[in-house]
């Protein structure tokens, strides 16, 4: 998929002029330089890029703590990620039976870049907006293809921009949640695999054609991960959970002490991510009233 992008910009903006027949002489003044700015911008950043597609069991996951993240205004975790990549390019498998929904996250310095792209059969539906975030403050801009699009009679209505928004939001949080799990082991499982399965690359040796021999990260659930989702769906469930893995929460930023003394601030993070502990809490009036040891229960022991 990078390729394909890489493909669009090298040829970016001239498939779009040619398609309506107009020349870069007809946009208006100082478009052109900003479209072929962007468009080096944008190739520059792919060279680096590193490719994650996310199996859809770690989408369930990951969208449920994003989620989470957002109901309890933890955006502060947007301040203090540290992307795994200075760019990230986000797949989700099948996401739609015909087109590829795309994310490219791109951090430099304090501030992250997001962009969402369509990557179809026969051409990319490129991105007309961006979520640009430095710490809790984000706004959104809009890349040089609007006003390309504008400028030779193909204006994006207003609700593919919000569309457009939507999906930026998104693929800005599965890049700060996957950055965040990886910290934890077991929660997600990257693996390096062909961006191409074997059936795609045997057709296309049987037909004289060559794939190129690209490599991507692909993420599923490790261990901790798949016992996150067995208690997330608990969580759905009335009755008493016996026996379920202890559930991974985020944890608001709050005043401690260092050891040193000090008072610091600590920023928002995940508590109990890693391995998964079996607990069963019964409490009940029996069991009160028959022991006058309560430690047990209070535990989760």
């Amino acid at each position: 998929m990078i390729d394909e992008l890489k493909r669009f910009f090298e040829d970016y903006p001239r498939q779009v002029l040619q398609m309506r027949g107009v020349s870069p002489a007809d946009l208006p003044a100082g478009l052109m330089d900003r479209l072929l700015d962007y468009r080096h911008r944008q190739l520059v950043n792919l060279e680096d890029a590193q490719y994650f597609r996310i199996d859809p069991a770690a989408y369930w996951m990951l969208t449920k703590l994003i989620s989470e993240m957002k109901r309890d205004g933890l955006e502060e975790l947007y301040s203090q990620v540290m992307l795994p990549f200075s760019t990230m390019m986000i797949e989700i498998a099948d996401s739609e039976p015909d087109q590829v929904l795309t994310g490219v996250v791109i951090q430099i310095d304090d501030a992250i870049f997001t962009q969402r792209f369509i990557l179809r059969k026969n051409d990319v539906g490129p991105s007309n907006c961006a979520i640009v975030s430095r710490g809790l403050k984000a706004e959104i801009i809009y890349t040089p293809t609007r006003e390309l699009f504008d400028a030779v009679g193909l204006p994006v209505p207003d609700a593919m921009i919000e569309d457009e928004i939507t999906w930026n939001k998104t693929f800005l949080a599965l890049a700060v949640a996957i950055a965040t799990l990886l910290r934890h082991d077991g929660m997600l499982k990257v693996e390096e695999v062909s961006l191409y399965p074997r059936q795609t690359r045997r057709q296309a040796e049987r037909s004289g054609k060559s794939l190129p021999d690209t490599l991507i990260s692909k993420i599923t659930l490790g261990k901790a991960g798949r016992g996150q989702v067995e208690a997330m769906k608990e969580d759905n469930k009335d009755g008493v959970r016996q026996g379920i893995p202890r559930r991974t929460h985020w944890v608001r930023g709050h005043a401690m002490r260092s050891r040193s003394g000090q008072i610091v601030w600590r920023m928002p993070h995940l508590r109990g991510a890693g391995p998964m502990i079996k607990q069963v809490r019964h409490l009940t009036a029996e069991a009160v009233t028959d022991t006058d040891d309560t430690s047990d229960l209070t535990n989760g022991g």
